[in-house]
């Protein structure tokens, strides 16, 4: 492998796993779990920092730049930009719940309200996929 072999090889990984998550943005397990490619990010960061101490040249410290870059832009995007935030109607445990009116299973408006005092009531939500 030639000297620059580890900077390239740093800089496939990076790529190759932003090009693997978007190709498998539809499987639940890879979308919703983003440390599999802030994983190959780190790995990659580490392959250009090993390719930089031998052969401190452009090529290896590009693709260390690469990396670390990409290695920060994904772990803010995905630890700090894409959580849910936190909701300012939460119900405590032991509160009644809010009103709310959604559609039943003919389309006819349903309110909670409606419920009150006549019978006990189970709130399911589902979530389904993306």
């Amino acid at each position: 492998m030639s000297k620059y072999g580890p900077a390239l090889v740093s800089v496939a990984l990076s790529l190759g796993a932003i090009v693997g998550y978007f190709s498998l943005l539809r499987v639940p397990l890879i979308r919703n779990h983003p440390l599999l490619y802030i994983v190959a990010f780190a790995l990659a960061a580490a392959i250009a920092a090993v390719a930089a101490l031998r052969a401190p040249r452009w090529p290896s410290l590009t693709a260390l730049a690469i990396s670390l870059a990409l290695l920060i832009l994904g772990s803010y995007f995905n630890f700090v930009m894409a959580k849910i935030p936190q909701s300012l109607i939460a119900a405590r445990v032991g509160q009644p719940a809010p009103d709310f009116t959604l559609p039943d299973a003919k389309g006819a408006p349903v309110t909670l309200a409606s419920f009150r005092g006549r019978s006990p009531v189970v709130v399911v939500f589902y979530r389904g996929y993306w």
